[in-house]
């Protein structure tokens, strides 16, 4: 039998996860659209610099939109900062209807980044605040899970819609969030946060299934923990602490870390232009097939990590992903730069580029795609937690405009392998780099990772 309090937190996670799903279409519209868009019967004609831009401009967006995200969510709620984002989502889309410029296109490209950068600070926040330890792990992995769903139904409808097809299509996104975040409710951690114990009283027992009295002991001593916790870490609290305190800006400089590895990894830029990268795989198959393949790839291997996760732990987990993509990524360079820089005949082993991409999404789901929004959000106290997330979020976001907007550019000056070569260098260090600085925080509440982190055996 399944566990109520269980079930409720999954609920409340894919409703609020949702969200994601449509952070996963805005990133995966762009790629079945791309040759549309660059060809000339294009509705809104564009060259390769301006599709890049298409393509990456929806980063300055989050960055724009994080911090101002994280600090409505440390004043108002985080339900009601993912609540004010659903119909807006949906109103970008529509007006992308309406809209026949490349400026304008921009533009709502801009809004729909303000609105991931919302999301990307807060959902985070949101799962790892309402699981219990033991599932924090697995429920983590919903994020990236729903994102997944986004990006392969954006494909699988790009295969058989134009751009104003798609772009109704697209709307799916936002109309199933609004139908069902509402229903969910808020952080328990965000009343303590408010001394609002009575609500995040109220809250816990909902959300660890404890209807009746019997099973009430066991939610107040978690109840009890976390106000205690929470108590200490808001006392003479300010945002600075997060780069005066040694520990907190070590966890910082560590997530900034993996923010900057998880992007140059190589998949992000693969979702955003995987059909322009098939396009020169030598196989008989065209590249939007390739693409949804790819897109399947992605969200079926990023299951089994939601299993792993709170039973191998974080960081052997992302050290076999860090290592398994440079791996991989050193293969994929390899076959680019045969193809393009040897008189070597590769036409018959494209299928080896084909493989060598899918075991790259099931390597960088291993640690990179799944538990990274976890670790963001269990490395840091209550006091900093919204702003370190929105800095992580800046940084990623940042990286990833830098590749996405650099990686049309060097495939067509230098050749594909470059942008291999370069990813397999990163994975590279994030391998060393997470075999030294990342802590292991599996199973653990927030308040025993900081005693971790401190090297106390209480909360100071």
């Amino acid at each position: 039998m399944v566990d109520k309090g269980v079930l409720r937190q999954l609920t409340a996670v894919i409703a609020g996860s949702m969200s994601i799903m449509n952070v996963g279409i805005i990133l995966g519209w762009t790629s079945p659209i791309m040759e549309e868009l660059l060809g000339p019967n294009s509705p809104i004609p564009m060259t390769v610099d301006e599709s890049s831009w298409f393509a990456s401009v929806y980063n300055w967006g989050l960055i724009l939109g994080s911090i101002p995200c994280g600090m409505i969510a440390d004043r108002w709620g985080r339900r009601p900062v993912l609540l004010m984002i659903g119909p807006v989502a949906l109103a970008t889309w529509m007006a992308l209807i309406f809209i026949g410029t490349f400026r304008g296109l921009i533009a709502v490209r801009l809004m729909q980044g303000l609105l991931a950068g919302g999301a990307y600070t807060v959902v985070p926040l949101y799962v790892g605040e309402i699981a219990g330890p033991k599932i924090r792990g697995a429920l983590g992995t919903t994020f990236q899970i729903m994102m997944y769903v986004g990006i392969l139904f954006v494909y699988v409808a790009g295969m058989y819609l134009d751009y104003g097809q798609l772009t109704y299509a697209a709307m799916a996104g936002p109309v199933l969030f609004c139908a069902f975040f509402p229903f969910v409710p808020e952080s328990p951690h965000f009343y303590v946060m408010k001394n609002r114990l009575r609500e995040a009283k109220r809250t816990m027992l909902w959300l660890r299934g404890d209807d009746s009295s019997g099973g009430h002991a066991v939610t107040d001593d978690e109840m009890n923990a976390v106000v205690e916790c929470i108590c200490e870490e808001m006392r003479d609290a300010s945002f600075t602490d997060l780069f005066t305190d040694l520990v907190s800006l070590k966890a910082l400089i560590v997530v900034q870390g993996l923010s900057v590895f998880r992007v140059m990894a190589g998949v992000p830029a693969l979702i955003a232009y995987a059909s322009i990268t098939f396009a020169e795989v030598h196989v008989d198959e065209t590249a939007n097939r390739l693409s949804l393949v790819f897109a399947c790839w992605l969200l079926f291997s990023s299951l089994p990590a939601a299993a792993l996760s709170d039973r191998a732990g974080r960081r052997p987990l992302m050290i076999a992903s860090s290592a398994s993509c440079f791996a991989l990524n050193a293969i994929i360079c390899a076959y680019f730069y045969a193809d393009r820089h040897t008189g070597y005949d590769v036409t018959t082993y494209g299928w080896l580029c084909v493989t060598a991409t899918s075991g790259l999404c099931v390597a960088f789901n291993l640690g990179f795609g799944t538990l990274y929004s976890t670790i963001n959000c269990e490395l840091f106290p209550s006091n900093s937690r919204s702003l370190a997330n929105a800095l992580n979020t800046i940084t990623l976001t940042f990286t990833s405009f830098v590749v996405l907007k650099a990686y049309p550019v060097i495939a067509m000056d230098g050749g594909m392998y470059r942008n291999y070569l370069i990813s397999s260098m990163f994975c590279l260090f994030s391998t060393v780099f997470c075999w030294l600085w990342l802590p292991e925080t599996k199973g653990q509440t927030f308040a025993a990772i900081q005693q971790q982190l401190r090297g106390t055996n209480r909360v100071t």
